[in-house]
């Protein structure tokens, strides 16, 4: 339905039409006539993960891994003009852009670890009173409520510095826009009239559950008049912060804004907060959110109100041991990769359960045998005294053998004594020959075969200490005894 300005006598008066003024913009004012077109939309989902709301960081990880997305993004009155008159109670507001939703299809590829291409297909619903015409050109144009593809986005990342999960990360993101939602639904302002490019160099700094990054940078588009207000090249910049609560639950905050460095409607600032859950031992991360326009620039709304769905097809690594969740058997406890048993996945911080740690033993595959000697090593000792037998077979583990040609097999330390009388053959005067051990001079180590030396051989010697003199008749005189004994 169209609208017009108050009227007397069905016509504008002349006095009317010498009072009205330019109109200009509230909330800050916008201008009497629009020419070529602009997109009213400033809400920019980044595309793939490790980013926040807008605001792209430079943590792409991963070969060949990609997502698919969706983000539903709601804004109220995004494009508000208003006409004044020398009466201000005669002034008029306009939403041009009254309600705004958009539904954007987000892909990302990350080709390799540094290097990842993305790609938004927005469709847009929008609805409000239209723009209002220049004086003295007609009436309001009609009011708008359509859906139609907004403008087509493809934007390529890089990291030039760090890794995933260094502090510090350091990138830069390009884009092209295609004016698709000119193209489909003009007038409407869904997209540009012009095929745009832009950029933003990334700063990314995270530590602990705290990630902070910054975006500075811009876009370029064909210049388009609102009013007395020119839009096209302009400075982009967004500040992002996030905070993880829990393993599940992150907190986003992101301002965002744009300025060609003049005033009123050419800048705009938005503020933007939210959650993200990714259930555990899950591929898909939902976010939601709301915030609304700080200085109330062309396209930045009163309200917003976010939601996104996005599926990673990275391989879920909980604990960061490269070994996926699927197969890991302790998915928190990173494996300690120490070449045993680390296909499960758990931890191994005792590999031969000998109770001393791994970190402490030095022989961490080897499992101390636990016998009293040199323990607290960790390494078996299976031949304590180092004499070439084993500790089983060995009667004095704790004692080397001898190696003496005697009882070398038990283990045992031998004093030597070669012909085993019990008397060292240091001391033995007859080490080759065992003492008798009969009583009479056994230290010396010699056998003594007669004693008492009377020629009779101690076996046949009835008086073996006592030498036989020879007297008597007969057998008295060998018996060995002397006569009067």
């Amino acid at each position: 339905m169209r609208q017009s300005l108050p009227m007397k006598s069905g016509r504008l008066s002349s006095r009317a039409v010498a009072l009205l003024l330019s109109l200009v913009v509230a909330s800050p004012a916008l201008a009497q006539q629009f020419e070529s077109e602009v997109s009213a939309e400033r809400f920019d989902p980044a595309p793939g993960t490790n980013n926040f709301l807008i605001t792209r960081g430079a943590r792409m990880d991963g070969n060949l891994r990609y997502t698919v997305g969706l983000y539903g993004a709601y804004g109220n009155e995004s494009i508000i003009v208003r006409t004044r008159t020398v009466d201000a109670a005669n002034s008029v507001r306009y939403a041009v852009v009254e309600n705004m939703l958009t539904g954007s299809l987000v892909g990302s590829l990350v080709i390799i670890p540094e290097l990842q291409v993305g790609l938004k297909v927005p469709v847009t619903w929008v609805s409000g009173a239209g723009v209002p015409g220049a004086v003295g050109q007609g009436p309001l144009r009609e009011p708008v409520n359509t859906v139609g593809l907004g403008d087509v986005q493809l934007e390529v990342k890089g990291r030039f510095y760090g890794d995933a999960n260094s502090p510090l990360a350091l990138g830069a993101y390009a884009f092209f826009g295609a004016p698709t939602g000119n193209l489909t639904a003009p007038g409407t302002y869904i997209g540009n009239a012009s095929v745009a490019g832009g950029g933003a160099v990334i700063v990314d700094y995270k530590t602990g559950p705290l990630g902070i990054a910054v975006n500075l940078g811009g876009v370029y588009r064909e210049e388009a008049q609102v009013g007395v207000t020119m839009l096209g090249g302009e400075a982009r910049y967004s500040l992002a912060a996030s905070f993880e609560a829990t393993p599940i639950l992150r907190i986003i905050g992101d301002v965002f804004g744009s300025t060609n460095f003049s005033s009123g409607p050419a800048t705009s600032l938005e503020g933007d907060l939210g959650i993200q859950i990714t259930p555990i031992s899950s591929k898909i991360s939902v976010t939601a959110g709301g915030g609304a326009g700080i200085l109330r620039g062309i396209g930045t709304p009163a309200a917003r109100g976010l939601i996104g769905i996005i599926y990673d097809s990275k391989v879920l690594d909980r604990d960061g041991d490269h070994i996926t969740d699927d197969r890991d058997a302790c998915p928190d406890d990173p494996e300690d990769l120490d070449g045993f048993e680390d296909g499960d996945g758990c931890p191994d911080l005792d590999n031969d359960a000998d109770g001393i740690p791994d970190s402490v033993d030095k022989c961490p595959n080897a499992a101390e045998d636990l016998d009293g000697f040199e323990d607290k090593d960790g390494c078996p000792d299976p031949d304590n005294d180092g004499d070439g037998i084993p500790d089983v077979n060995d009667h004095c583990p704790l004692e080397p053998e001898t190696k003496n040609g005697f009882d070398d097999a038990d283990g045992c330390p031998d004093v030597k004594d070669t012909d085993g009388d019990g008397v060292p053959d240091e001391l033995d005067k007859c080490p080759e020959e065992p003492e008798d051990t009969d009583g009479f001079e056994d230290t010396d180590g010699c056998p003594d075969p007669d004693n008492d030396g009377d020629g009779i051989p101690d076996t046949e010697d009835e008086c073996s200490e006592l030498p036989e003199d020879g007297k008597g008749k007969g057998a008295e005189k060998t018996d060995g005894c002397p006569i009067d004994a």
